[in-house]
């Protein structure tokens, strides 16, 4: 038996796996009705009662190029009392994010982790962040400094980081050498991020593998995309590799690019949290989750959203013999 498959076979029983769930930011950024505040703390809520520790909240990007997050200090600010129950992440991408965030300190408080992203593909990052690879190091490295004014714990993804449409696969070498600039400043979290859903499972093994012997000390986070139906299995190779910590949206909502509204003739988005979870607790790995409480909220996300979304569990209903 190969020692890449003996490791998948050995997924971790007593260690904890923790989720970290998406869909107020990741989730929503596309989606092209405003879904209400009250919404949103209601879902993170009850994935927060769910036992979920672990959340990618809002974003600190301009509301008028994502009038979705317009409402990200009342968000935070609506979710103040359970401030201590989770870690509490926002997408930031300049120096003006951390001076919106300041201006309301009652949010401020909330706010753990401030997240910020680098394509591996500079094409793609010219392309979505307007900035080669040079110059985006420059605005990363006042971020970096500013989230250690504000008091917040930086988190880097290297997006695309298994390759776009734009500029094809991305070496190995290119993605490490970005978290290793990251690392270099001080980052300890650090994503591998799927962004357009080009990955397998092998890849996914070997490039979380690769960062995890690169970065020992850090904490890396797995992200993929279900554009190609391979998110969980992606996910499972990661763990497998040793990530103990994996992005999902209820759902399966979000993604990129943004084809939720198309969900019905099969395009995808997101790992879907309600599935992978099922899976998982089904195989013993240890979450530390109420399972039916999750799917709860997946059927409440549906509703505020008003449509089916992509969770096979919600349709099929947990296996024979599972929590």
């Amino acid at each position: 038996m190969s020692e890449g498959l003996a490791s998948f076979l050995d997924l971790p029983r007593e260690e904890r796996v923790s989720i970290s769930e998406v869909w107020t930011r990741d989730g929503l950024q596309g989606w092209p009705e405003i879904v209400a505040t009250a919404d949103k703390v209601a879902i993170v809520t009850e994935m927060i009662h769910a036992g979920i520790r672990d959340f990618d909240l809002t974003s600190f990007v301009s509301p008028k190029v994502t009038p979705q997050f317009g409402d990200a200090t009342d968000v935070l600010e609506g979710l103040h009392p359970l401030r201590d129950r989770a870690e509490f992440r926002v997408l930031v991408v300049n120096k003006r994010s951390f001076e919106r965030i300041a201006e309301h300190p009652v949010a401020a408080e909330v706010v753990d982790v401030t997240g910020f992203p680098i394509s591996a593909d500079e094409a793609h990052n010219l392309a979505n962040l307007g900035k080669t690879h040079a110059e985006h190091k420059e605005n990363m490295a006042a971020m970096i400094d500013a989230a250690a004014e504000g008091g917040f714990v930086p988190l880097m993804c290297v997006a695309t980081a298994f390759g776009s449409p734009l500029g094809g696969v991305v070496p190995t070498e290119t993605v490490l050498e970005l978290a290793q600039w990251g690392y270099d400043r001080g980052v300890r979290k650090l994503m591998l991020g799927d962004t357009t859903g080009m990955a397998d499972p092998l890849q996914a093994y070997s490039l979380h593998a690769a960062a995890i012997r690169a970065f020992p000390d850090a904490q890396i986070y797995a992200h993929f995309h279900d554009t190609r139906a391979s998110g969980i299995s992606n996910t499972l190779a990661a763990i497998a590799a040793g990530v103990r910590i994996v992005d999902t949206s209820l759902g399966g909502a979000g993604g990129e690019p943004p084809t939720v509204l198309q969900n019905h003739v099969g395009e995808s988005g997101n790992v879907c949290t309600e599935d992978l979870v099922a899976l998982l607790d089904r195989m013993g790995v240890n979450l530390g989750l109420d399972v039916p409480a999750v799917l709860a909220a997946g059927r409440h996300v549906e509703e505020i959203l008003g449509q089916q979304l992509r969770s096979q569990v919600l349709r099929a209903g947990l296996a024979a013999g599972a929590a």
